[in-house]
Parts: C-alpha cells; sequence; structure tokens
C-alpha cells in the first residue's frame, strides 16, 4: 500500500495485471466521494424531516395493520 495526496490509502499491483486496473478505478471513485464530501450537503440526500416522515408512515402503517387485524 502507499500513501497518495488525500490521506487515504490506496492498493498499488505491482505490473499492469487485472489488479492495477480496478486499483485505479477504485482510487477515482474514492476520490470523487471524498471531493462530494468535501462540497458538503449533498443534493437529494435526505435530511432530518424526511426520516422523521418515513417513521411516522411507517408507525401509521403498523398500527392500521394491527388495528385491522385485531
Amino acid at each position: 500500500m502507499e500513501k497518495n495526496n488525500s490521506d487515504s490509502f490506496v492498493y498499488s499491483p505491482v505490473g499492469s495485471g487485472p489488479g492495477a486496473e480496478q486499483a485505479q478505478d477504485l482510487e477515482r471513485r474514492i476520490r470523487i466521494y471524498e471531493e462530494l464530501e468535501a462540497r458538503g450537503h449533498m443534493q437529494g440526500a435526505l435530511g432530518f424531516s424526511d426520516y422523521t416522515a418515513m417513521i411516522l408512515l411507517t408507525l401509521g402503517l403498523v398500527v392500521t395493520f394491527y388495528l385491522w387485524g385485531y
């Protein structure tokens, strides 16, 4: 393993076999996610109100089916 500029460890296989291409793709994906995370809020990410609504809807569904089957 070698250390790159973004302070994350990268697998660096010896030679140019199939592992080298996978390592490059993995490093590219890691770099993209680090850049997205550094920007802050991601568009489309769920917020507190979204999670609250999902919990309330789920709870309502469970209670409704419980009462229906009671």
